[in-house]
């Protein structure tokens, strides 16, 4: 006789023929106990019925939603709530990876392309927002990452008082330096913080015999420091050699190592400020370019025994050159210096993510202000669209001293610089998407909120390119910015200041200035601001035709604004001494331009000066050099109440076309910098297939003073701006010592120190599911300030504290104790801080050992991170790619959820399963529950 528990019975019976769910219609049965789990089928099963990746991709091109949980069908009754919201999350996301292999397909069409990139925009913000919203009970899940803790990618230098030059030599340390022969001489002016002055001379004459080695030269210069009682001294800064490399057959084989290159480097004292002087100096050209070949030579290779036609991408470069233009020889050729040309101090790669530089232009103390779009992480800064606009100060001796990026949150270019008598600096360019106009300075010095001072334009569009202008300090901090535009495109091209510091805007637009009329197409504007960045008045005007801004000038009470119109070169003379109501004084006419360009329209003295291009005769009188009869690069002068009397012209070019791409005006002479591929007056043979040209002109006489021909890598360049300080070049270039002040700091505010904006924002939820406060960056946050700003904010419940990294430092946030958790959100309405700061959006706790596993101390679920960007997007190849990868990792989060969830609802005994060997008494029984079961079946 055989006694068993029917029941137990039962269950094994349904356990061995899988008739658990379909029996009882609840969860699905665990063999060992019979226990019901409630884990749905997910999603990316095989045996799913859920919509394959061709079904989601047709219904939301078909403008379907991404996300409908309750579409989302659970094969198990009465399972956790958290299942549909992880099947929904899978769904949504797999969707929008179907989006982006479709779009990845070389068989798309452009406009499928485009409908796909459409859906994509909209998917993307479904589901970021129902990933927000979503709330489980067993799980807490983010869409960026987790953390113990979130520190800012992105620092504030640290005041460190050191100065490295660029490499003088190449070889050892006590040979004799080129640079440092003939005569060398230069003086350093070091002031304390009692403003007491004391000048040190050099001069390597004093030397006697001692070779002018690296070794010699320091000792000689630290003795003199050190007879002045001071305590900055000079270092010899050694940077070894690179591998030389060469490729044999796919390999590469290392053929030793290059000799080693030495710099200077000052190891200064924060209380020593250090200015450098030459007793002869001359004027110094500065020119930007984009140096390469953008369209490069289609090559074959061998792929799969198959010959295949290759169009490599163009490797283009940014770079900055320094050219001396007087008789001192004072330019000594650097090593590792390549296409070098005689009279050439330096060519120096502008920073990584330098896209393209759009203005150059020195100010009053010798530094080099540049204007340049920027696409990537430039000098340190994250930037927080596709591209942004990035104002960078240079010394004299071609390094950065700081880079300020705008912080638009979409797209930027700029396109107007312009330095002040006061030093002050003005940009303006175009914007897209989220951007915060700053406040303005009051009686006190604070900073006056926006809303109250500098309302944007009503016609305004974030989705369309608007005006902009911002005025920064001459320390480099954001004093006021302003968003201005139509209802259409809109573009601020230039700016200039008056002599009481107030603004002059002229760009163009497609639609109608706030209280404007449109003559059609493309008409131009004239803004005026006031110092604190008041708007006075706006006057639009233009043909019925495209028309585009040349420039404008300052003269007085007076403003000069030139135009291309219909192909024709317009000038106007505005009286603004009421600047609320302009005054159109004078207006001229300088013909046609025959299919060239205007490059700049600039003041010297009492006149106008206008350089550019033309295939044609202008219409200014007195030509004091003649043109070669094709494209030439020309300077005119007009007097300033656009009469002819002043008039005089100089052309300058070949017998091919010649274009100037840039002009400034100093020292008496009109500096021009384009490109050309046959002889130039002075210059013949080419250098490389297309060429750069600068060029010194003295329009009156039409005397040519100085000239250069250069080029760039695979032999081509393309020139963009020109600066010129008229006494920047002297013997402190072959030290590769900055002419006046060694910059030791930067400013320590955020929005000077990241692309951060004021009025940008970011959320911490101090308990995670709880309510989220905004804490928002203002126009004078220091690091300090934004760490007790958020400990605030919080009552406290977070440790926000700054911490040393290198030579800056950061923000570091963590929960207040190990018992605590928070998350971090990002900002709304386009005005996310986030990534300016360089902080990711998630969960931040602290890990704790329970049962010997690491939980949360927060003693709440496991947590989770997407890490997954908000702005993905399918605009490039590259873009997609990463888009696939990112999506198809969050998934694997998502499925990792899942399988941690169906552990967690098990029962504790199958949680902890049994090991080792099975006892004999439970064989037995099992021996006999199997005979019970084949006498009731049959043995079936």
């Amino acid at each position: 006789m055989i006694s068993f528990d029917s029941n137990i019975l039962l269950n094994y019976y349904q356990a061995k023929n899988s008739l658990g769910a379909a029996a009882s219609g609840g969860g699905k049965v665990s063999a060992a106990t019979g226990a019901t789990t409630k884990a749905p089928t997910p999603p990316w099963s095989t045996l799913s019925k859920a919509p394959k990746a061709d079904e989601l991709l047709k219904s939301v091109l078909m403008g379907r939603k991404f996300i409908d949980e309750y579409q989302t069908q659970l094969d198990v009754k009465g399972a956790s709530e958290d299942y549909r919201q992880l099947f929904a999350m899978h769904q949504g996301l797999a969707t929008l990876e179907a989006l982006a292999r479709k779009a990845d397909d070389k068989d798309t069409s452009a406009a499928e392309l485009k409908r796909i990139q459409t859906a994509f925009t909209r998917g993307l913000a479904e589901v970021s927002g129902y990933i927000d919203d979503a709330n489980f009970e067993k799980l807490r899940l983010t869409y960026g990452d987790v953390g113990d803790k979130a520190k800012t990618a992105v620092g504030v230098p640290k005041t460190t008082p050191k100065y490295l030059t660029s490499p003088l030599h190449q070889g050892t340390a006590n040979d004799e330096v080129e640079a440092f022969q003939g005569n060398v001489q230069f003086s350093v002016k070091v002031r304390l913080p009692n403003k007491v002055e004391t000048t040190v001379d050099f001069d390597l004459a004093e030397m006697g015999s001692t070779p002018r080695s690296m070794n010699e030269v320091v000792k000689y210069m630290n003795a003199k420091l050190g007879a002045a009682g001071y305590r900055t001294r000079f270092a010899v800064e050694k940077i070894a050699g690179a591998d030389k490399t060469t490729e044999v057959n796919g390999r590469t084989i290392k053929l030793g190592k290059e000799p080693d290159k030495f710099a200077l480097k000052i190891q200064g004292d924060t209380t020593e400020i250090l200015t450098f002087s030459a007793p002869v100096t001359s004027p110094a050209v500065y020119v930007t370019q984009t140096s390469g070949d953008p369209k490069p030579d289609k090559t074959t290779k061998v792929e799969n025994g198959k010959v295949v036609t290759v169009t490599p991408d163009p490797k283009l470069t940014e770079e900055l050159l320094k050219f001396e233009t007087g008789t001192t020889s004072d330019a000594v050729r650097r090593p590792g210096d390549v296409n070098w040309v005689e009279g050439r101090v330096f060519d120096v790669d502008l920073p990584e993510g330098v896209e393209k530089v759009h203005k150059a232009v020195t100010g009053p103390d010798g530094s080099l202000y540049l204007l340049a779009d920027v696409n990537d992480t430039v000098d340190g800064q994250t930037i927080k669209g596709a591209g942004d606009v990035a104002l960078m100060k240079f010394d004299s001796a071609g390094k950065v001293v700081y880079t300020r990026t705008l912080g638009a949150s979409a797209d930027a270019t700029g396109l107007g610089l312009a330095v002040g008598p006061d030093g002050q600096i003005a940009v303006s360019g175009s914007v897209t998407g989220g951007f915060a106009a700053s406040g303005v300075p009051i009686g006190n010095g604070a900073l006056e909120t926006i809303p109250k001072v500098l309302k944007a334009d009503e016609g305004v569009d974030a989705t369309k390119p608007d005006s902009f202008v911002a005025v920064f300090s001459a320390a480099g901090d954001e004093m006021w910015s302003q968003r201005m535009g139509a209802r259409d495109d809109d573009e601020a091209s230039s700016v200039a200041f008056g002599a009481d510091g107030s603004l002059y805007v002229l760009g163009r637009t497609k639609g109608a200035m706030t209280g404007q009329v449109s003559a059609g197409n493309w008409d131009n504007y004239l803004r005026a601001f006031d110092a604190e960045g008041r708007l006075k008045s706006t006057t639009q005007f233009g043909s019925s035709g495209e028309d585009k801004p040349a420039g404008l000038v300052v003269d007085g009470t007076n403003v000069v604004v030139a135009s291309v119109e219909g192909g024709e070169v317009k000038l106007r003379r505005y009286d603004m001494t009421n600047p609320k109501t302009p005054v159109v004084s004078a207006t001229r006419s300088l013909g046609t331009l025959g299919g060239g360009s205007i490059a700049g329209v600039t003041m010297d003295g009492g006149n106008i000066v206008i350089g550019g291009s033309t295939g044609a005769t202008m219409n200014v009188g007195n030509t004091t050099r003649a043109s070669s009869g094709s494209v030439d690069a020309f300077a005119a002068r007009i007097s300033a109440d656009l009469s002819t009397g002043g008039d005089a012209i100089a052309y300058y070019g070949g017998a091919g076309d010649d274009r100037a791409t840039a002009m400034t005006v100093a020292d008496g002479k009109v500096w021009l910098t384009g490109t050309t591929k046959t002889d130039l007056p002075s210059m013949t043979g080419a250098v490389g297939k297309v060429d750069g040209f600068a060029v010194g002109l003295d329009i009156g006489t039409g005397v040519i003073a100085w000239s250069q021909r250069f080029t760039g890598s695979d032999k081509m360049t393309a020139p963009s701006s020109i600066a010129v300080d008229a006494s920047g070049a002297s013997v402190l270039d072959r030290l590769g010592l900055p002419k006046g002040k060694v910059e030791y700091s930067d400013s320590q505010l955020v929005t000077s120190a990241t692309s951060a904006r004021p009025g940008d924002t970011f959320q911490i939820r101090r308990r995670i599911g709880g309510s989220a406060v905004t804490i928002t960056i203002e126009a004078n946050d220091t690091l300090e300030t934004l760490a007790k700003k958020i400990q605030r904010a919080t009552s406290f419940g977070v440790k926000a504290e700054v911490v040393s990294d290198g030579d800056v430092r950061k923000l570091q946030i963590r929960p207040q104790n190990s018992r605590s958790s928070l998350e971090i959100l990002g900002g709304k309405g386009g005005l996310d801080a986030l990534e300016a700061l360089g902080l990711h959006e998630g969960f931040v706790r602290t890990n704790v050992s329970k049962d010997g596993q690491m939980v949360p101390g927060d003693g709440g679920s496991p947590m989770y991170g997407l890490k997954m960007p908000r702005d993905l997007s399918l605009s490039t190849k590259e873009d997609i790619k990463a888009a696939i990868d990112k999506l198809t990792m969050s998934m694997s989060v998502l499925r990792t959820a899942f399988r941690d969830l169906e552990q967690g609802m098990k029962p504790a005994s199958e949680k902890k399963k049994a090991t080792g060997e099975v006892p004999a008494y439970l064989k037995n029984q099992l021996a006999n529950y199997q005979a019970g079961l084949n006498r009731l079946t049959g043995g079936g």
